[in-house]
């Protein structure tokens, strides 16, 4: 027993030494002390050798050079390559899923010059475009996603740009938009959906906003008028002198008629609007003409977005041609009236009296109404149409609007 266990210390006491001296040299802090004190031995070397013969440099037109120092200055660019190399990997060669596609960092130099589908990491990392490049940009087909993971569009690229058709979505992956674009704009054919889902519009677009011929839908799905818009909104100056027939063709939600001797008020809440139609007795036709439009909004839509206030609206209308008090009509009382209804507040000077039969459920004869209703009025001029703002006395806001042609012959 002694013999065995002096013969394990003795075989022990050989391998202990080499065991310790294998775990130093396998750390890694002594090989990259090594390594560093071997190319800090070369390095000085190199550099400290003066050239004793001309053979020693090169000639560069005036000016001579070391050998020495050249050949350090090409061992110095071949790291720093291999450095750059090994940094740009995932885009120099397929992604980890081996199927074909290279990845990106969104500010990789080597993304200018890729050509074809690629993916491109968002700044924080997460994966913000998957598609086609070229020239540097995002062109053809491509998908482009948020930092949470959820589409944002999915079209046609030019230029890194929305450009031609592609479906856009809501920043939780809903559907938005689907259908033409130009320069990341709404812009052509297109169809376009509420947050929940449920289509709004279906038609022409220009510069993000409804232009052009479209159909506007309930959110059932239904349609509720079909006719022309203009910056984003129903164009209801394009109701003026069309018959009582062609209204009901274009619009098909709720309504209510009123009826008062030759005066017909057609009241379309699904679009915020009430007609006025007369029937011109001295006309072969039987059929009632829009001869006003009431706009049951507190706001005028433009170019550059609505506008709520009497300062507000000069720029687009000029200054007003009339400006006071008057006693309301009938469409003016009828106006007040449902605003006040639909109202949490009063609006105006609160609902006036009138005195209604409701003979069918869309349709209501009415006999008479206070007559001596006051409201104030702010009438424009603009391009042969009478715009006029009703409000209350020293307000700047108004609470709608109608619209009459200067001279209905000259629309029919």
């Amino acid at each position: 027993m002694n013999f065995f266990k002096i013969l394990l210390q003795s075989i022990k006491a050989r391998i202990t030494p080499l065991l310790t001296k294998f775990k130093l040299y396998t750390k890694p802090s002594f090989i990259f002390a090594r390594i560093s004190e071997i190319l800090k031995t070369f390095f000085t070397q190199t550099l400290n050798v003066k050239p004793r013969h001309k053979d020693d440099y090169y000639n560069i037109g005036r000016w001579m050079v070391s050998k020495k120092l050249a050949f350090a200055v090409v061992i110095i660019v071949g790291v720093l390559s291999v450095v750059f190399i090994y940094s740009s990997w995932s885009g120099l060669f397929p992604g980890s899923k081996n199927d074909g596609i290279k990845t990106y960092d969104y500010n990789d130099v080597l993304l200018k010059f890729s050509k074809g589908t690629v993916r491109i990491r968002g700044k924080s990392g997460y994966l913000a475009y998957e598609g086609d490049v070229s020239n540097g940009a995002c062109n053809g087909q491509g998908t482009l996603m948020n930092p949470a993971g959820f589409v944002v569009y999915q079209g046609s690229f030019a230029n890194s740009m929305y450009e031609g058709t592609g479906n856009q979505y809501y920043q939780d992956g809903t559907l938005w938009y689907q259908g033409a674009f130009h320069e990341n704009l709404h812009s052509g054919t297109g169809r376009l959906f509420r947050t929940n889902g449920s289509l709004e519009y279906e038609g022409e677009f220009a510069l993000d906003m409804k232009e052009g011929q479209g159909t506007l839908y309930d959110f059932g799905h239904n349609p509720i008028f079909t006719g022309q818009f203009t910056l984003d909104d129903i164009k209801y100056s394009d109701l003026i002198g069309k018959k009582a027939g062609e209204i009901v063709s274009a619009y098909s939600g709720k309504r209510t008629l009123y009826q008062a001797e030759g005066e017909r008020t057609r009241f379309m809440p699904d679009i915020s609007a009430m007609t006025v139609e007369y029937l011109d007795e001295d006309s072969i036709d039987t059929e009632a003409t829009v001869e006003q439009v009431y706009v049951m909004k507190d706001s005028f839509n433009t170019a550059e977005g609505p506008v709520k206030t009497f300062n507000s609206l000069a720029p687009y209308l000029g200054q007003p041609v009339y400006v006071g008090v008057s006693y309301a009509t009938l469409p003016e009382i009828l106006t007040v009236n449902k605003l006040n209804a639909a109202s949490e507040g009063i609006v105006m000077n609160g609902p006036a009296d009138i005195d209604m039969t409701s003979v069918f459920t869309e349709y209501t004869e009415v006999g008479s109404y206070d007559e001596e209703y006051e409201v104030y009025l702010h009438t424009y001029h603009k391009d042969g149409l009478l715009y006029t703002f009703v409000t209350e006395q020293g307000l700047d806001t108004f609470s709608f609007y109608y619209i009459k042609a200067e001279n209905l012959s000259d629309v029919k």
